[in-house]
């Protein structure tokens, strides 16, 4: 069952995820305001960051496992390859494929915004690694 087939699913999206997208949304200029886009079972979210001078174009998908499951974030502008950006532009933030214990995804505790935020900081990373070689964050563990 999907996240937008299940009653709790849907209370999520519209009590929890919804307000705080438009809340995001709220003053910022169009060009970089979050599109919510249905793909079948799934959510994905459509946007641009700029955390210094390259404007990005990213999306985040909400899987039908979400919140349990982290989002997925893919980079849709071609980036440099680097240590911290796994295959297909998707960036390394959750520790994928790591046990729910060692995850830092907090499904109590966060929002798909807040996904979009960690986008906007490990972009800014990747600006940072691409002008002195070093990633400016520990590694996960």
């Amino acid at each position: 069952m999907g996240l937008l087939d299940s009653e709790a699913g849907k209370r999520r999206l519209l009590t929890v995820e919804v307000p705080v997208i438009e809340k995001y949304n709220t003053g910022r200029d169009e060009a970089f305001q979050i599109r919510m886009v249905r793909q079948g079972a799934h959510l994905v979210l459509c946007y641009r960051l700029q955390p210094t001078h390259n404007v990005y174009e990213l999306e985040t998908r909400l899987y039908s496992s979400y919140p349990v499951v982290p989002p997925e974030t893919r980079v849709l502008t071609p980036l440099r390859r680097c240590p911290h950006l796994l295959e297909g532009q998707i960036l390394c933030m959750w520790r994928q494929g790591s046990s729910r214990a060692a995850n830092r995804w907090d499904p109590a505790q966060f929002t798909c915004v807040f996904a979009v935020q960690a986008a906007w900081r490990w972009l800014a990373c990747y600006e940072i690694w691409r002008q002195t070689g070093e990633w400016p964050l520990p590694e996960a563990q």
